[in-house]
């Protein structure tokens, strides 16, 4: 995937048929991991933790987490930016999550139907949402361990360092609602 630069500018129009604001192919060795940030998911704002698959600590550790990363080469960073009253309401802001991660893999379908080789996987901008209702809540194994998916929160990196690796703007808070997620790729 992404051997050629038409391949990388066939990622950019993607994004932006997905919808996404904006889109950049990095380096997976210059992403920041923040062990610390684990406490965001502890915290359980989001009332996944323990709950979901895709969340810890089913997910994995921090340095676990880290580790699947850092097998691969690149990742595709899709950015979404939508206007909002009140970012720090979740009743505004988890549709919009919901519509980003539907965009992100809209991306990845259409990368894989341009014949792009999708050796990777994604980390998205919420909890996993594949199923409606995450099986670990009814005690059943996850029946899509190749769709779920994980947010980055749970790997720990650093969305601020990521707008800024990505040359995009990032707001956190006030009333613009800046979501990031990323395709990993390009196995080691």
């Amino acid at each position: 995937m992404c051997d050629t630069m038409t391949d990388k500018n066939r990622i950019y129009e993607i994004a932006a048929e997905a919808g996404f604001e904006d889109a950049a192919v990095i380096n997976t060795e210059d992403l920041q991991f923040v062990p610390e940030f684990r406490v965001l998911c502890e915290e359980n704002d989001c009332g996944n933790y323990g709950k979901n698959y895709g969340c810890p600590p089913a997910c994995g550790t921090p340095q676990e987490m880290q580790g699947r990363v850092m097998q691969y080469r690149k990742a595709v960073v899709f950015q979404s930016k939508t206007p909002v009253t009140d970012v720090m309401d979740p009743s505004l802001t988890k549709p919009i999550k919901k519509r980003h991660i539907q965009q992100t893999r809209r991306a990845m379908q259409q990368m894989a139907e341009d014949g792009m080789k999708m050796d990777g996987f994604a980390i998205m901008c919420g909890p996993c949402n594949f199923c409606a209702v995450c099986a670990m809540e009814e005690n059943k194994p996850c029946p899509h361990e190749d769709m779920r998916t994980s947010c980055l929160s749970a790997y720990c990196i650093n969305a601020t360092e990521l707008a800024k690796l990505c040359n995009m703007e990032m707001e956190w808070g006030g009333t613009m609602a800046c979501f990031f997620s990323l395709y990993v790729f390009d196995r080691k």
